[in-house]
């Protein structure tokens, strides 16, 4: 089956742009290009600004994602070992934290889930002005582009739906279809973007990169539309430092190195804005706080995993359950929503069937060995002394697998709850490396209900019931959806940037990312996160003109 892709002549023209020279100056510079970066750059540019977009990751083409486990080493990034990778894992004192690198951020391997934050995660510590209600109209918006659909039951119903949905009645729940950021159909060019795109054809491979284009990444979508209107997206350009204008009108000054053999360099703007993410955004504001001065002591603060955790449900006997097929569907069908009585939900998970080894990494299998495991370990120690924040390298990762059985017919539980939200991130203070320190204490109760609640379904399900919070090699909390650490405030002691996404007291300067959520949202964060940026895009292009 051949991969969806761009005309040869325009794949060939946006790689030469990619590594094309950043001129000195533009109108916005945005640091980013994951949910809350596709967006500022596309609304920016149809506005008629002059954008720049500086990407540490490559560009992805379908044909670079990985199909064999023996590759899954080389997705992890790092800025010199491994540039191309796709997957960023950090270790830290407390916790490890895995992010995406790449031109369209998260959206390369999340699970396309389109879900809103129910309306009572707003409130105080949130601006008064961000309420459901205000917030509607702009995950509307999103939908243009992202265009959720749930899994079509036609010709028939996936095995992998029809066995949650059977769990679900056995513990008494009605089970949602999981709105999913995936084109189900026959090829096209997309309606926003005009990219060339297949239909899904159910790989499981969501997480690893769709080698058919049927996700509405925000590289085919956002980004893709943003360069139609003039946008200019670098790729393999990790920006380090941040100078703020030296006076009223002047242009804030970013310095960035270029991966790969790429020239470092810099570049001015009058207008600035931060979508590396959570931990990406803090980091680089702790790194430069010393020159951009007057910024909030709420600076790091506010972290959040929302709650990631991760359930299984191993070989079910029951009739109705048995044979669910982990490999075969979009990675996400369906979730049980306990968010009144619990603040979680749990939803179904999937991985292809080659793949499916790696889920013995949360049973404790040894899938690093001998040296390799000895440098992870050193890693890790090293986070504890105050040398955090470092990739894993390819090299640390490598190892293999050696499956206890057969996991394909298990139940995959991926869960999200309302955790405490009270990680701190900050600088080492002898090394000043990046830190977060996070207590799973804080949030025990979530943490309690969900192993209950993991366990219950296992059991209806007549299955041997795993519940893992701090399993796997590293032995420590992992969470692939990092939140906060600049968070939004009305007040700019408790928060760093305003409703907008405006830094308090630094004109021109914007985070629109995943780090200004100041609390867990219990669901897929991807679909607040666009709203919000999408909301303060408007209101910047609002309040100021094209320079």
């Amino acid at each position: 089956m051949g991969a969806a892709t761009r005309s040869g002549d325009v794949e060939g023209e946006l790689r030469r742009r990619d590594r094309g020279t950043v001129r000195a100056s533009y109108d916005a510079v945005v640091v980013g290009s994951g949910f809350g970066g596709g967006i500022a750059a596309c609304r920016l540019a149809e506005a008629g600004w002059r954008v720049a977009v500086l990407e540490r990751g490559r560009r992805f083409e379908p044909e670079d994602y990985p199909d064999r486990p023996e590759q899954a080493p080389q997705l992890l990034w790092h800025h010199s070992a491994n540039p191309h990778g796709l997957l960023d894992l950090r270790l830290m004192k407390d916790l490890a934290v895995l992010t995406a690198a790449g031109v369209g951020g998260g959206s390369l391997v999340y699970a396309n889930v389109q879900l809103r934050a129910p309306a009572n995660v707003f409130g105080p510590p949130w601006p008064a002005d961000i309420t459901r209600d205000a917030l509607d109209p702009y995950y509307d918006r999103t939908e243009d582009a992202l265009e959720p659909r749930v899994v079509p039951d036609e010709p028939e119903k996936l095995p992998r739906v029809r066995a949650f949905e059977a769990a679900a009645r056995r513990v008494g729940r009605d089970p949602l279809r999981l709105p999913l950021a995936v084109h189900f159909g026959e090829k096209r060019r997309h309606p926003f973007s005009d990219v060339e795109q297949e239909g899904c054809d159910n790989l499981a491979r969501c997480d690893l990169g769709c080698p058919l284009r049927a996700k509405n990444t925000v590289d085919i979508t956002y980004i893709a539309r943003a360069e139609s209107h003039g946008a200019e997206v670098f790729a393999l350009r990790e920006v380090l430092s941040l100078r703020p204008p030296a006076r009223a009108g002047d242009r804030w000054r970013l310095g960035f190195r270029g991966l790969d053999g790429g020239e470092d360099g810099s570049v001015e703007a009058p207008v600035v804005i931060l979508a590396a993410g959570s931990p990406g955004t803090p980091r680089l504001l702790l790194k430069n706080r010393r020159r951009v001065r007057g910024l909030s002591g709420a600076l790091g603060s506010r972290f959040s995993g929302n709650g990631d955790a991760l359930g299984m449900a191993f070989q079910p006997r029951a009739s109705d359950v048995a044979g669910a097929r982990v490999g075969y569907g979009p990675v996400m069908t369906g979730a049980l929503d306990y968010t009144e009585e619990r603040r979680l939900v749990m939803a179904d998970g999937g991985l292809p069937d080659n793949f499916s080894g790696l889920l013995e990494i949360a049973r404790g299998a040894s899938v690093i060995t001998g040296w390799r495991r000895w440098l992870l370990r050193a890693k890790a120690a090293g986070a504890l002394i105050g040398l955090s924040d470092r990739s894993v390298t390819p090299r640390a990762g490598a190892g293999r697998v050696a499956p206890r059985g057969p996991i394909t017919d298990s139940l995959v539980f991926l869960m999200f709850g309302r955790d405490a939200a009270s990680g701190r991130m900050r600088l080492t203070p002898l090394f000043r490396c990046l830190d977060i320190r996070w207590r799973k204490e804080d949030s025990r109760e979530l943490f309690d209900a969900m192993r209950r609640t993991a366990e219950e379904v296992g059991k209806a399900a007549e299955a041997e019931p795993f519940f893992a919070l701090d399993a796997g090699p590293l032995g420590k909390f992992m969470t692939v959806h990092p939140l906060g650490g600049a968070p939004m405030s009305d007040d700019p002691e408790a928060g760093v940037v305003d409703q907008h996404g405006k830094v308090h007291g630094q004109e021109g300067l914007y985070v629109l990312d995943g780090s200004i959520v100041p609390t867990a949202l219990g669901v897929n964060p991807s679909k607040t996160i666009a709203a919000l940026a999408e909301r303060g895009i408007e209101h910047l292009i609002a309040e100021r003109s094209p320079p």
